[in-house]
């Protein structure tokens, strides 16, 4: 499984996660927001590592009723993920990424 996996099979399970990583913070770059209406479910939390979000929406996501066993698949992309989106982050950029793509709240800096 990808992230992109994880992101889609959240969403047609009926819960919402989203993913920002701000390369301007110094510390807890990544801010992890896994919602779900039905279940009254809004968790928030700024970590300092990719893999720590991803345990986060597991975490969070298992506690709901339904199947959840593909939870446990390996993120296959994991470590590839979080270095691209971190290198955008110390380019400046602020990207929001869930079910739908990334969202580029600011784009990096362009060098002359």
């Amino acid at each position: 499984m990808k992230v992109a996996d994880l992101l889609e099979l959240a969403g047609f399970a009926g819960a919402s996660v989203w993913l920002k990583m701000d390369g301007e913070r110094a510390t807890h770059r990544w801010t992890v927001i896994v919602s779900c209406a039905e279940h009254d479910l809004r968790h928030r939390r700024d970590v300092n590592r990719f893999d720590q979000v991803v345990k986060i929406v597991r975490d969070e996501l298992s506690a709901l009723p339904g199947e959840w066993a593909w939870l446990d698949d390996e993120i296959e992309d994991l470590d590839e993920f979080a270095q691209h989106y971190e290198e955008l982050g110390r380019q400046g950029a602020i990207i929001v990424v869930d079910s739908t793509g990334e969202q580029p709240l600011r784009a990096p800096s362009q060098s002359a």
